[in-house]
């Protein structure tokens, strides 16, 4: 029937298609959301039915096996349903609660509601003598002894972890795609590139953590993790080259936007194929040479060199010579997806400016043993003059010395305004530049070859268009620009840029850039170029020494300058991780397991020491959002969140809380060594306390999620 229902809609007239795409849009996503919750369902009821299954082995009675909870919610004369189902099979109720934040299985004389504690011991005592003491019913759960108690409460736990092993096994089984832990490229003057990590490598350990077979993902995680734990400490690095291991030991520095997550700059790699969608920037010179047919087509050759596949990263070539070469036309060799081979000439992207150029500040930045740093330059020092001549600029600066390979002479600044200049003179040496020199990721601008960087400042070095300097509100050379914004109005902005992906950089544009750490220089002048010829912002300037203010409104005009970047967009390569036997799919779900497992037990040590910032802390809404996103990349990529949401799950029902499967371990314990049961009134009031706890945490994940998402 799905089949016929098919080929009836392929069937239909060319314009029923538009209403059709509603349709099957929603129908999209009704499945995609399907598989959402039935993943999370999958969790919540394995858990629950560990406890089930074991409580039914020892004879306990149970009434109730929920996934989601059944609590009555009114507001005002409106009455909710407490279920979305249930029905009752032999002595229990089966349902799915309305409020679908876990599960629970409702044992005869247990209950996680402490205000019910003394209704279930009396339905659990059984008629006696008055003065003897009151038996208890044999299929209550407080009947059974600790030990068997003890399983019953702690095998929900168990088979978590169980079948989060288990989805990892089954995920290697089917083959799991990730982006391997190669080293595309180095953020410029970051601490990767410090330390002198060359791109092609790849990384075999991070720490303690080893894998040959590392993904990109993990590698990123473990190093932020380490920079949380331990701060700015260096983090040991092993990657294999072609010509053996290397060891680093980069220390991770705050990151542009998120201060509190270090980092150490290692960039993906490039594939050398064209994306499928996207694959040239809007208003870029790619944009304009390539066609919707080199979508998705591979990179064979530019001028006249052929890619080497061979190489662990073969883009390296093409990526060093293009960012080595912005002023030169570069020939490419494309083969499409339809197996036809095609050439284009990509010209020089000239960038867009707004009419000024900027100054370069003080050397923020030198590789370990490179070039600079053995001819003597210091962080600190500024540069003021190359090889004598004092009118360059920060971005000029670094066209010009990107591709030299002679020696050059740098007169600096170093320390007071009123010491005597120095003259440094470099002997460049080769290394790759397989990421632009300007980034908007980074603040600086590095040059490899000659081994230092520096960081632009918005500080006007001289005016490219002379109009700048005349009228009312001129600006000058030496004014420091304090704020840029947008004057483009809403209903007037670029089809392009309704893109979600410019949503928040428009928002920062319309309400003002203000130049700092968050939001540097390199990262405005990069978003200057996805901005049509002739949008006009206005520039907030301040003039020393007085510091009067200069308002001036500019038009985004056509510079001399090339950029490093022509527009072309080549996604990351993927690889993909098979299992060949069974033992071997288990191998690997166990060591993924076990992975995700010490992840949330270093998470919760560093929580108390307040390592981790609120805002890094999901609940809910993250959980769902992170599941619909994996879920969306295939069934492999779902079972891997679920190992990680199982690992979670496991570790953080056992943590010793009271109305937590922790928390009656606990009383188990006690019970178990003193002999007798604990004081109920005491571990009522425990109990309570603990509830109120959960409640509050869960208050406050549920606004931090609203406060990301909203």
């Amino acid at each position: 029937m799905i089949l016929e229902f098919v080929n009836a809609l392929m069937s239909l007239p060319l314009a029923a298609t538009e209403e059709l795409g509603f349709l099957s849009g929603l129908l999209s996503n009704i499945l995609l959301w399907g598989k959402v919750a039935l993943g999370i369902g999958m969790v919540i009821f394995v858990h629950e039915l560990g406890h089930f299954v074991a409580a039914k082995s020892f004879g306990v009675k149970c009434e109730k096996f929920y996934v989601g909870f059944d609590v009555p919610i009114k507001i005002g004369p409106i009455k909710f349903p407490r279920t979305l189902g249930k029905f009752q099979w032999g002595e229990t109720e089966y349902g799915i609660g309305v409020i679908p934040l876990g599960g629970y299985v409702k044992m005869l004389g247990q209950d996680d509601d402490p205000r019910k504690l003394e209704e279930e011991n009396e339905r659990i005592k059984l008629e006696g003598d008055v003065d003897e003491e009151p038996t208890l019913d044999p299929r209550s759960f407080p009947a059974k002894p600790v030990w068997q108690r003890m399983i019953i409460i702690s095998a929900g736990v168990v088979v978590n972890v169980i079948t989060g092993v288990l989805f990892a096994a089954i995920a290697y089984g089917y083959g799991v795609s990730y982006i391997p832990a190669v080293v595309g490229g180095v953020s410029p003057g970051g601490p990767a590139w410090q330390a002198g990590m060359e791109p092609g490598g790849k990384v075999i350990a991070v720490g303690d953590y080893k894998d040959e077979n590392m993904p990109f993902r993990e590698m990123r995680v473990e190093i932020v993790t380490e920079g949380m734990d331990n701060g700015s400490q260096p983090i040991p690095i092993s990657l294999q080259y072609d010509d053996g291991v290397r060891e680093f030991t980069p220390n991770p520095a705050s990151s542009t936007h998120e201060k509190d997550l270090r980092m150490i700059g290692v960039l993906m790699p490039n594939s050398t194929s064209l994306a499928k969608n996207d694959f040239a920037n809007p208003q870029s010179v790619a944009a304009e040479v390539l066609s919707e047919a080199d979508a998705g087509a591979t990179l064979v050759s530019f001028d006249g060199v052929a890619i080497d596949e061979t190489r662990t990263v073969p883009s390296t070539e093409f990526f060093d010579y293009l960012y080595t070469h912005p002023q030169k036309p570069i020939e490419l060799t494309l083969k499409r997806a339809d197996g036809e081979t095609t050439t284009v000439t990509l010209p020089p992207q000239m960038t867009k400016s707004l009419g000024v150029r900027y100054a370069a500040g003080q050397i923020s930045a030198l590789i370990n043993g490179g070039p600079a740093e053995k001819a003597g330059m210091k962080v600190g020092d500024t540069i003021t003059a190359v090889d004598g001549d004092t009118n360059f600029d920060a971005f000029a600066l670094a066209v010009d010395l990107v591709d030299s390979d002679k020696a050059r002479t740098f007169t600096v600044q170093r320390g007071s305004a009123d010491s005597e200049p120095v003259d440094i003179t470099i002997e460049p040496k080769k290394v790759l530049q397989t990421v632009a020199p300007v980034v908007g990721i980074s603040s600086n601008v590095a040059i490899n070859a000659y081994g230092f960087a520096y960081e632009p400042i918005p500080v006007i070095a001289s005016l490219k268009d002379p109009s700048l300097g005349q009228g009312d509100e001129p600006l000058a050379v030496g004014d420091r620009i304090k704020e840029v914004r947008l004057v483009m109005p809403v209903d007037k902005t670029p089809e392009y840029l309704a893109d979600s992906r410019y949503d928040l950089l428009l928002k920062e544009l319309r309400d003002g850039w203000e130049f700092g750490e968050s939001w540097p220089l390199t990262e405005f002048t990069e978003s200057m170029q996805i901005f049509p010829l002739g949008t006009q912002f206005e520039i907030k300037a301040v003039r020393p020494p007085e510091d009067r203010v200069i308002t001036k409104l500019v038009t985004l005009t056509q510079d001399d300058l090339p950029s490093f970047d022509r527009g072309m967009n080549f996604p990351a390569p993927e690889s993909i991780r098979k299992a060949a036997s069974f033992g071997e799919a288990l191998t690997l779900g166990l060591a993924e397991g076990k992975r995700r497992f010490n992840d949330v037990t270093r998470f919760l040590k560093m929580l108390p020491k307040g390592k981790v910032k609120l805002r890094h802390v999901g609940g809910p809404l993250a959980i769902v959002d992170i599941a619909k996103n994996e879920a969306e990349k295939g069934i492999s990529r779902q079972l891997m969140f679920l190992t990680m949401l199982s690992m979670n799950l496991a570790i953080l029902n056992f943590l010793p809380i009271p109305a937590l499967d922790g928390g009656h371990m606990v009383f188990l314990a006690y019970e178990l060594i003193r002999g007798k049961r604990a004081n109920e009134q005491l571990e009522f009031r425990l109990t309570v306390a603990g509830l109120l706890s959960l409640l509050a945490l869960m208050v406050v994940v549920f606004a931090n999620d609203i406060l990301r998402y909203f």
